[in-house]
Parts: structure tokens; C-alpha cells; sequence
């Protein structure tokens, strides 16, 4: 018994010169230097003109009837960044005050009119047209609206800093608007006096959401416009199947509507650099905001004040920025690779990026709250960039697909004319021809993200 205790007493006296030595560290060891990478993070953005951005008109998108939705939503910037910089937390952000009286409610859900990836759309929209019809007359004001962000020559997310807090735009009724567009244009595409319009409007819809994808948006963002592209694209596919002479009377038009996303339009290395943004704003005041106010007890000020200390010792705000500003550099330069060198030496940077990122015991030491967090950053970003890289193979396939219509090329001719395509409309993967199915009729590629069945098939059917 006696030399148990002894050998507990030990231990205890060893866990006691322990926690000191990790106190002393914690508390003693200065913060570094902020790098001049991880500066760049904490600076200003440079926004564009405010009436260049159509960012402010969706942010006020369901604002009443009578109010001006784009001045709308600089108001909400300019409350959200007050609040934001005076560190008084948005929990309260109050965001529906903006909206007037008679705003616009989002939808009860977030099903849309058709399932692209399931069914035949433009049939769909079709056989939906009443409906779609009644729905746009109640919504003219928002259709209006939603067709006005067309005429914004920029879009870039205005606000200086954010946080898990900060509201995302309602983006279920922008949707909403898309869908009952493209009803009309399914429904225009029926009668041979409105088919220009109808594409025209299409084309407008495809450089929007083109704009709004390639802008400085985050990831969020960037995502829905992705989608929202799959659907037109999509839209746009089945009507050079069921209409193939619009191949031959508009050529100018189509060629305009599928001309490929190239890879440094799509921009995915300025998404990542918002996303910085983001993760910087969600960790800015982590553990800082103490909760005090005057109505405190002693004991409850006091435990406040142990908090506010002990975060103080276990965090250095610099040291993890750095280490954070790293991380997302190295993914940023990643990123600017070409689709092709992405696929390739995407396990290697995944790799790297765990070993970067793993929480060692020795980080208990220094900076452990900023260690964890940044150990908690997925290395799933590398999924952001393969579904904006199969997006550009769908792209390509929709071109591809015009082509072989228009020029009325026979099925059994289709491998050699998907080889001899060229490099801009090749796998971006791979920059291998794109693959034809006989049996199936489509063109396809294999897609790297884990929603692959999006962007990796179209059905083409030769013209007769």
C-alpha cells in the first residue's frame, strides 16, 4: 500500500510540474508575427461600384413590391457591417425589418418544378404551363426583379467580413424565378414566331449564372450557380434534341448559348479566397466576447474573467491565422492548376493537407485551441474544384452535342469527330475525347465529384 502511494504521489507531483510547464507555456510564449499572406485576409476588400453590383439586388431580392430591392440590400450590408465591426455578435440581425411590409415569402420548400437529373424537363414545364403561367402573373413584380440582376455587369459578395452568423440571401425564391423563366422559355420554344426570344432569354440566363459563378462569391454561392447552370444547360439540351432545326436557324445564337466554360473563367481559386474570409470572421472573436454585463454576480464576473484568461492563453489569434492563411494558400495555388493537374495530383494535396493540418500532442504546448480549429478544416475543397471542373466537361458536351446536330453528322461518325474535337472540348480530366454510347445515345465523360451524375452524360440525338 505504501509504495502505491508513493508512486501516486509521484504522479501527482509529475501531472502538477506538467501543468505548470503548460501553463507557463501557454501564458509566457508570445504570439507571432502575422504574415504578410495571412494579412491579406484581414484587410478590406476593394468592392466594385455599387450600382455595378448585383450582388445588393439579391441580397434585397424579397423586399415589398414598392421598394427599391438594390438600395434595399445596401442597407442590409451596411447594418450587417456595423454590427460586425462593432463586435456586438448577429444573433439579433434583425434582417426581415429591411423587407417592408409586403415582402416576398421564400417557399414553403425547396423543391423545384422539375428533377433535371430524373425527368424530361421541357416536357415537364409543358405540361405544368398553367400553373407556371399563374405563378409568374402573381410574382410579375419578382420575375421583374429577378430578370433585372441580369443588367449588373459585376457580382461580388459585398460584405466586408462574415461569419457563421451572417445570413445567406434567399436564394429558395431566386430559384423560385428561375424555374418560372425557364417555363416560359420551354413554352415560347412550341411556336416557330417566339423560338429566337425564348433562346435569347436562355442566353441571358446562362451568362448570368456564368457572372455569378466566376464572381467573388464564396463557395456557397458558387455552388447554387453551378447547379443552376447544370439545370439551363440541361433545359438547353433537350431542346436541341426535340427541335433540331433550331440548330440550323439560329447558328450564331447557339453558338453564342454553348460556347464552353474555360478553366480560368470559372474561377474557383477567388471562391476559396472568400471562404478564407469566412473562416477567419467565424474564428475572429472565438472565446472573446465574455458575455459580461452590468447585471453580473461577483462569482459569475469572476468566472467570466477566468474564461476571458484561460482562452486568452490557450488561442494566439496570429499563429493560427498564419497557419490558416497557409492551408488556404496552398489550396488557392492548387486550384489555379489546370482541371487535368488537379485530377492528377489530387491525392497528393490531399495528403499534404492532412499532414498540415493533424493535431499533434505536442500542440498542446502552444496555441491548442487554434490548433484544433484549423484541424477541424475539411480537405473536402478539393470536391468545390472537381464539380466546377465537371461542369466545364458538361459544358463542353452541350457544344459538343450542337455541333454533331447542326452538322447532321451520322451516330457511326461520332468517335472520329470526338476525337479529332480538339483540346477545348476534350475531358478535363483526362484531355482524352469525350466517350459516345451507341446503344444509349450520349456522349459522356467520368465526373470526379461525388455528384458525378450531374454534369457526366448528354443524350444527342442526330439529326435525321
Amino acid at each position: 500500500m505504501r509504495v502505491a502511494a508513493k508512486v501516486l504521489d509521484r504522479i501527482g507531483r509529475c501531472l502538477f510540474v506538467f501543468g505548470i510547464i503548460i501553463g507557463l507555456c501557454w501564458w509566457l510564449i508570445p504570439d507571432e508575427a502575422l504574415d504578410i499572406e495571412a494579412e491579406k485576409i484581414t484587410r478590406s476588400v476593394i468592392f466594385p461600384p455599387a450600382a455595378n453590383n448585383g450582388y445588393f439586388m439579391v441580397r434585397g431580392f424579397p423586399a415589398a413590391p414598392e421598394l427599391d430591392a438594390h438600395a434595399v440590400g445596401q442597407q442590409i450590408v451596411a447594418a450587417h457591417d456595423r454590427i460586425f465591426l462593432a463586435d456586438k455578435g448577429l444573433g439579433n440581425f434583425d434582417l426581415e425589418s429591411f423587407y417592408g411590409e409586403r415582402p416576398l415569402a421564400p417557399p414553403k420548400t425547396s423543391k423545384r418544378l422539375c428533377e433535371y437529373q430524373k425527368e424530361s424537363c421541357l416536357s415537364v414545364y409543358h405540361a405544368k404551363w398553367v400553373e407556371i403561367e399563374a405563378q409568374s402573373k402573381v410574382h410579375a413584380v419578382y420575375l421583374a426583379r429577378y430578370r433585372g440582376i441580369r443588367h449588373y455587369p459585376e457580382f461580388t459578395l459585398a460584405i466586408s467580413m462574415v461569419n457563421a452568423e451572417t445570413p445567406e440571401p434567399q436564394w429558395r425564391s431566386i430559384m423560385q424565378m428561375a424555374d418560372l423563366v425557364d417555363g416560359s422559355v420551354a413554352e415560347r420554344m412550341k411556336s416557330r414566331n417566339t423560338q429566337q426570344a425564348a433562346l435569347e432569354e436562355l442566353a441571358a440566363e446562362i451568362t448570368l449564372w456564368r457572372r455569378i459563378s466566376q464572381g467573388d462569391v464564396g463557395l456557397i454561392t458558387q455552388m447554387i450557380a453551378l447547379n443552376t447552370l447544370g439545370r439551363k444547360y440541361s433545359l438547353l439540351s433537350e431542346i436541341l434534341n426535340k427541335q433540331p432545326n433550331v440548330s440550323a436557324a439560329y447558328p450564331v445564337l447557339l453558338a453564342e448559348i454553348t460556347a464552353p466554360l474555360s478553366p480560368t473563367e470559372s474561377n474557383i481559386a477567388l471562391s476559396l479566397g472568400t471562404e478564407a474570409r469566412w473562416i477567419f470572421g467565424a474564428y475572429r472573436n472565438v472565446g472573446e466576447k465574455t458575455g459580461s454585463s452590468d447585471n453580473q454576480s461577483f462569482e459569475d464576473a469572476m468566472k467570466t474573467l477566468l474564461k476571458a484568461a484561460l482562452i486568452a492563453g490557450v488561442r494566439r489569434a496570429n499563429a493560427t491565422l498564419n497557419e490558416l492563411s497557409r492551408h488556404f494558400d496552398s489550396m488557392i495555388q492548387f486550384s489555379k492548376q489546370s482541371p487535368k493537374a488537379i485530377f492528377d495530383g489530387h491525392k497528393e494535396q490531399l495528403a499534404k493537407l492532412e499532414k498540415n493540418i493533424r493535431f499533434s500532442p505536442f500542440d498542446i504546448f502552444y496555441n491548442p485551441l487554434g490548433r484544433y480549429l484549423n484541424s477541424g478544416l475539411q480537405e473536402g475543397y478539393i470536391e468545390y474544384a472537381f464539380r466546377v471542373n465537371d461542369l466545364i466537361g458538361y459544358s463542353r458536351l452541350i457544344d459538343l452535342q450542337r455541333r454533331i446536330i447542326a452538322a447532321g453528322i451520322e451516330p457511326e461518325q461520332i468517335p472520329a469527330f470526338l476525337a479529332a474535337a480538339g483540346p477545348g472540348l476534350m475531358n478535363p480530366h483526362t484531355e482524352q475525347p469525350m466517350q459516345w454510347d451507341a446503344a444509349t445515345q450520349q456522349v459522356s465523360f467520368v465526373g470526379q465529384s461525388k455528384r458525378r451524375e450531374e454534369f457526366g452524360s448528354v443524350k444527342v440525338v442526330p439529326r435525321k
